[in-house]
């Protein structure tokens, strides 16, 4: 494949800039992965000191400590852990203390604090935002709850966010999908959030307006306890005592880090209308509830793994930071003592980076790029070998096409009737050179399409669920979201829409310009139907799927289909490991000419566990289903048994596999694009 010498250069001029400022960050020295042992040699008594006056702030003023918890997870939820929560209003931006939810935080003074001993025992080293993860940490712990190894090593912004606080939950919204959308973004799944929502075993509302459609008759009021909400109301009349002394989330042991919150669940008195949902009846958060009311070690253990992933939400790459002196203000750079930075892109203030690279280099290797990508010709739309994104990330949209997942999710509740088949779409793309939607392109003069791959994708259907989304979503976001990222994202609702689980998709795939028939019908791509156990697995080794992702995304079959007896017409006409009963009726379908049958006969339109149950009974419809479940399959005959019991597993495992089946990358050397219509590559 030939490329001309401008693509060429181009993607030199980019390769570049990204080396640069690749290089720039980790001078400035903000590290890839966090670690415990990060301040080890430069503060090694970092955390006695903060521990030492937080102990002594709680011991002053017991509420402190719920009012630190809170301070972190209102930093961590906006652009990441950042510490941009701390810093006050300058000329230039106002702070994110202004923000109406955040208009009753409190606890900065204790973090100002612990820095100012922080900077005389080891100056310009802890960030502010170390020192709110570690004050969290010992905030719970000294209530009563568990403690947990903080990993460490984030900077502080030196900037808010605009419009900080879209990205928190609203506290009168009661809808659970809302509340799974909001922690997804962030990378907090189902069971993430049950957990943290359990920091509200203390602390306390400081506005009736939080919940006062919950207690007179607007949304969330057919979910509480009528003399609960009896209460609420007479508090709410006398505003002045709700304000100043707050009504308490957890009504009695309010300043005590327990499992009293979710036992107030069960009774329908939570205080908001987030608290309540988590008790949905039918979810796994529901069920999470029980767990953690019966269990403290269970919620114990899980909260305290959920608060080291949220203490891991990253901010934007393009963030400028920096080790603060002083929590509430960015340090003071003249232009002699400052790297050379760029300049913020924006001037509203919301958002830039800087980076310790020269301006000019800078400038000059975008505007060499820029002059190079013009000066190939309007519409000339040049195929070059781009990079897929080194990361791909939830958040990828959230400026470019914030409403891209909405968008997605409102059309699939529209086609609930090609939830499997959008499903089966997204396997099969990625199993054939990465999830790269390459499977949606249709056959031109010069390729053969997937398509028509045989036997494999012959039956596959939903493309047109995949392009009328793209139409909407070119119609708001034009040229902006790849049709793989929204291939992944239907895949991700059509599974959560059949009642099975929802997790949080990662984005920033490209889409391919080109298709490979050949590699569609290559066995060591796409499973065959009448694989061994062996041969299954290898293939699924080749993408880097382990045997329990191929148990657990081998219950996508749950929903679905097969829509030809010659998938399985080996099984039930010669294998012996399979239910007579079973064999003889699948048999006569076949001789009916009625080829299609469900590989979940109880519930094929519903994602549940029926299917695993199937293969303990030797009901499995293809012998790579039942393979799962052999004597020599000691892995996954176990897997099998316990998803068969366990849905609550099954859901788990099936979320992190597609997860990591989503992030299967397409070779390096395949050209890639954001296709403006995903059925065709750009002209």
């Amino acid at each position: 494949m030939a490329f001309s010498s401008r693509a060429v250069v181009a993607v030199a001029s980019v390769a570049l800039l990204v080396a640069a400022l690749a290089s720039s960050a980790a001078a400035e020295g903000y590290p890839v992965e966090y670690t415990e042992s990060y301040y080890d040699n430069t503060c090694p008594n970092a955390q006695n000191i903060v521990r030492s006056v937080m102990e002594r702030s709680v011991a002053a003023n017991p509420r402190m400590a719920p009012a630190i918890l809170r301070l972190f997870f209102h930093d961590c939820f906006v652009n990441g852990c950042d510490g941009s929560l701390l810093l006050n209003s300058t000329d230039s931006f106002e702070s994110e203390k202004k923000e109406t939810p955040n208009a009753s935080l409190a606890g900065f003074d204790v973090i100002d604090d612990i820095k100012s001993e922080l900077e005389r025992s080891c100056p310009a080293t802890v960030s502010c935002a170390d020192v709110l993860a570690l004050a969290s940490r010992d905030a719970v712990a000294m209530l009563g709850g568990p403690s947990w190894g903080v990993l460490l090593g984030r900077k502080d912004s030196r900037y808010v966010t605009k419009n900080a606080t879209e990205e928190l939950p609203d506290p009168r919204n009661g809808h659970l999908d809302v509340l799974l959308g909001v922690f997804g973004k962030h990378g907090l799944d189902e069971r993430d959030l049950t957990a943290l929502s359990g920091a509200h075993t203390v602390g306390k509302a400081h506005s009736c307006d939080n919940f006062k459609d919950r207690i007179d008759g607007g949304e969330g009021y057919d979910d509480i306890d009528p003399s609960y909400a009896a209460e609420l109301r007479q508090t709410c009349q006398r505003p002045d005592n709700c304000e100043e002394a707050g009504v308490p989330f957890d009504e009695r042991t309010p300043m005590k880090f327990d499992t009293l919150y979710y036992q107030d669940l069960l009774f329908k008195r939570g205080l908001l209308a987030t608290d309540q949902a988590l008790y949905t009846p039918g979810s796994w958060a529901g069920e999470l509830v029980l767990t953690y009311s019966r269990n403290q070690e269970a919620f114990f253990a899980d909260f305290a793994r959920a608060m080291v992933k949220m203490g891991n939400i990253r901010p934007d790459p393009w963030t400028p930071t920096e080790v603060r002196i002083k929590c509430s203000v960015a340090n003071v750079r003249s232009s002699l003592s400052e790297p050379a930075s760029v300049s913020r892109w924006a001037s509203s203030g919301s958002w830039g980076f800087q980076m310790g690279i020269s301006k000019s280099f800078f400038v000059a290797s975008l505007s060499l790029l820029l002059a190079v990508l013009a000066s190939t010709g309007e519409g000339s739309h040049q195929p070059v070998v781009m990079p897929v994104a080194m990361e791909l990330s939830a958040k990828y949209y959230r400026k470019t096409c914030p409403n891209v997942q909405n968008a997605v999710r409102t059309f699939m509740e529209h086609r609930l009737d090609m939830a499997p088949a959008v499903l089966r779409l997204f396997f099969h793309d990625c199993f054939v050179n990465g999830c790269d939607a390459s499977v949606l392109l249709n056959r031109t003069d010069t390729m053969e399409s997937e398509k028509d791959a045989e036997p494999a994708n012959t039956s596959l259907a939903g493309f047109d669920v995949i392009d009328e989304i793209k139409s909407v979503l070119e119609h708001d976001c034009p040229a902006t979201v790849s049709c793989a990222d929204i291939l992944a994202l239907a895949s991700r609702d059509a599974v959560a829409l059949l009642g099975g689980p929802r997790w949080s998709v990662p984005l920033g795939r490209m889409d391919s310009r080109q298709a490979s028939k050949a590699a569609a019908e290559d066995a060591n791509n796409l499973p065959n139907p009448n694989s061994d156990l062996g041969e299954l697995l290898r293939v699924f080794e080749t993408h880097g799927l382990d045997a329990r992702d191929f148990t657990a995304l081998s219950g996508a079959h749950t929903v679905g289909k097969a829509h030809s007896c010659d998938n399985y017409r080996d099984r039930v006409y010669g294998d012996h490991n399979i239910d007579p009963s079973f064999a003889a009726l699948r048999r006569r379908s076949c001789e009916q000419g009625r080829g299609e049958a469900p590989f979940d006969e109880q519930t094929p339109m519903r994602f549940d566990n029926k299917y695993y149950q199937d293969l303990l009974h030797r009901r499995g419809l293809l012998t790579s289903d039942q393979e799962l479940y052999t004597h020599g399959g000691e892995v996954t005959s176990e897997l099998v048994e316990l998803y068969a019991k366990s849905r609550k597993a099954f859901f788990a495992d099936f979320a992190r596999a597609m997860v990591k089946m989503g992030e299967i990358r397409p070779p390096e050397w395949i050209p890639v694009e954001v296709r403006l219509n995903c059925g065709m590559v750009n002209n």
